[in-house]
């Protein structure tokens, strides 16, 4: 396959490499995180009521979240089929793919921090429970890692299972506690596969927009009849 050029019509530059798209899903995704960390705390004392309320925060993050990255790679792939249709580049079946690993490439920070303190454990810079701050830097996944391994404890208070009393009748085995200390490793993979959700959006995305299907117009359509436009929601006929 020849290289696709990313220059237009004059010199002009098309400015849709992989690299400056991912760059701009990756802005999106910063405001995204700021506003589903707005959205959690706020909504903190209905998460505390149990898995309903962490999966109707979560649902709304992931909402919020899912919508604005599909709408964005949508309109990506939407440009790319006019550029494609007249010649302009030619088709990357793997560039949504690209993209979208661009974009979560600086989360691999968190990742790599939540790896090191479960494998030594120990809390960040001696005081910080890796985990809080693998919350904050995915937070519109940060109720489904609650449901995974709940918060509740203090970053202090992290340890792994441990039996009190040995031996006595009031032996008692206190389970790990909700720190990264605590977290079955299991539990550290599913963490770092989470944001992952956010790649499906972008390649969905993307690929309805470069073969122009849009959904929202098939939910919501005119029905013009009689003159009179009248709009409906369900699927178009």
């Amino acid at each position: 396959m020849a290289k696709t050029s990313n220059v237009g019509p004059g010199g002009v530059p098309l400015h849709n490499s992989p690299r400056e798209l991912g760059l701009s899903l990756f802005k999106t995704l910063c405001i995204l995180n700021v506003v589903c960390v707005v959205i959690v705390l706020s909504m903190s004392g209905i998460m505390g009521m149990g898995t309903w309320g962490i999966l109707l925060t979560e649902l709304i993050c992931l909402l919020i979240t899912g919508v604005t990255l599909y709408s964005q790679s949508w309109g990506m792939g939407d440009k790319d089929a006019n550029l494609i249709q007249f010649g302009r580049i030619q088709y990357d079946r793997l560039k949504p793919l690209k993209m979208g690993l661009i974009a979560l490439a600086p989360g691999l920070v968190s990742d790599i921090i939540l790896v090191v303190c479960k494998a030594l454990n120990c809390l960040l810079f001696g005081q910080l429970d890796a985990l809080v701050l693998f919350r904050v830097m995915n937070a519109p996944v940060w109720p489904l890692i609650n449901l995974i391994h709940p918060a509740g404890l203090l970053p202090t208070e992290a340890h792994e299972a441990m039996t009190i009393m040995a031996g006595t009748e009031y032996e008692e085995v206190l389970p790990a506690s909700t720190g990264t200390v605590g977290a079955e490793w299991w539990q550290v993979i599913v963490f770092i596969l989470l944001p992952l959700i956010y790649l499906a959006f972008i390649w969905v995305g993307y690929e309805l927009g470069r073969h122009r299907f849009s959904i929202s117009n098939k939910l919501v359509y005119e029905d013009k009849n009689g003159g009179k436009s009248k709009k409906h929601i369900g699927l178009k006929r």
